[in-house]
């Protein structure tokens, strides 16, 4: 069977127009949602701002004078377990605190392109080209979804993917729970013989991949597996902020109810300025999602026109370019206002001198008239 195979579509002008048409309601819906993100976005408070009000203390030791229970601590120590996990089939047991088992399986891929070409009267065509390859995936496409099945069926994946995290540990001499504590990221587990089951089909590749399919991974058929490890030994110095409570370090509420419980590599300084610069990231993240979302739905309140005026299509695509700059500008001004309204609102002595401003301006003027 062919590894390629195109399909030709075409879409009358009057059924353009109606779903563009029928677009306008959702374009004005994600047009209104854009300002409810924008504002929510700006009053979020980072977890740096809770954080940077911990106490700092050696958890290697138990403290005569340690910190009042319930208090925000930052406690550096060791994060070790006495308790080994792997992945209960291929992995053995070992300090880790961390055991992730990546499985890949080759398989068919389906990859679709599309080039659109609108006619005189508004009509579209639509040619598709469908391409076919085989890769290592994480996920197997359902083949029975492909526009060419013969000859592309996939199976189903023999082994699933494992997250396994060990049910105890410490910081130092303070118990912990890692099923709650975020803890810091895993790196990739070299494979040896010694640290591995290997099934009879099986052998090691490279210390990266356990190779499962009976034949070699550089030359491999459709339904053989790939297996990788990521894992975070027992045994660095992190900090952990928490509240302390006796002998153990559990989750911290703030007064907004966010939970602050996480492991950190580095020390309690460099661990408050990384939450800040996750939050300020975070903050022009959605700033820009909240723009996006403004700009799609007012080209989506605007696309009739454009649908319109395809009946001559250089009009039609004059019109597109149009309408995306003015409505690119429109969103870019009102997110702009926007965030510095919410900034305002969620800021108490912003919003008491932005009211006294706004007081003292009409006085003004009333005072102005009142005179003449």
């Amino acid at each position: 069977m062919p590894d390629q195979y195109t399909e030709v579509t075409k879409k009358s002008w009057g059924s353009r127009l109606g779903g563009s048409i029928g677009g306008i309601f959702f374009g004005i819906l994600l047009f209104l949602a854009s300002f409810a993100v924008l504002f929510w976005n700006e009053g979020r408070v980072g977890l740096s701002e809770t954080a940077k009000d911990a106490t700092p203390f050696d958890a290697s030791v138990e403290q005569l004078q340690a910190p009042a229970d319930g208090t925000l601590v930052a406690a550096s120590g060791v994060l070790s377990s006495v308790d080994e996990i792997g992945d209960g089939q291929f992995l053995k047991n070992g300090n880790y605190l961390i055991v992730r088992r990546n499985v890949e399986t080759y398989a068919w891929v389906e990859k679709s392109q599309s080039t659109t070409e609108t006619k005189i009267g508004g009509s579209q065509e639509t040619k598709t080209t469908y391409d076919y390859e085989k890769q290592w995936v994480s996920t197997v496409p359902d083949s029975s979804n492909f526009k060419v099945r013969d000859g592309h069926m996939n199976q189903p994946k023999e082994y699933q993917d494992v997250a396994n995290i060990v049910p105890t540990a410490t910081v130092g001499v303070y118990g912990l729970d890692p099923t709650e504590l975020v803890l810091p990221g895993s790196h990739p587990l070299t494979l040896t013989e010694e640290i591995v089951n290997l099934p009879e089909n099986g052998e090691l590749v490279g210390g990266e991949y356990m190779y499962i399919g009976g034949f070699s991974m550089n030359d491999p058929v459709v339904g053989n597996t790939r297996i990788s490890y990521d894992v975070l030994p027992a045994g660095d110095t992190v900090t952990v902020f928490g509240a302390l409570n006796g002998k153990t370090i559990s989750p911290y509420f703030n007064k907004d109810g966010q939970k602050l419980y996480e492991a950190r590599m580095t020390g309690f300084e460099a661990s408050v300025i990384a939450m800040e610069t996750e939050h300020s990231r975070s903050l022009w993240i959605w700033r820009v999602v909240g723009f996006l979302m403004m700009w799609i739905g007012l080209g989506m309140v605007l696309a009739p026109l454009s649908v319109l005026l395809d009946v001559l299509p250089f009009l039609g695509s004059l019109s597109r370019g149009a309408v995306s700059l003015a409505t690119g500008l429109i969103s870019i001004v009102l997110s702009v206002v926007t965030i510095l309204v919410s900034m305002i609102f969620h800021n108490v002595v912003a919003l008491v001198l932005a009211v006294l401003i706004a007081i003292v301006g009409v006085v003004y003027v009333f005072k102005k008239k009142g005179k003449k």
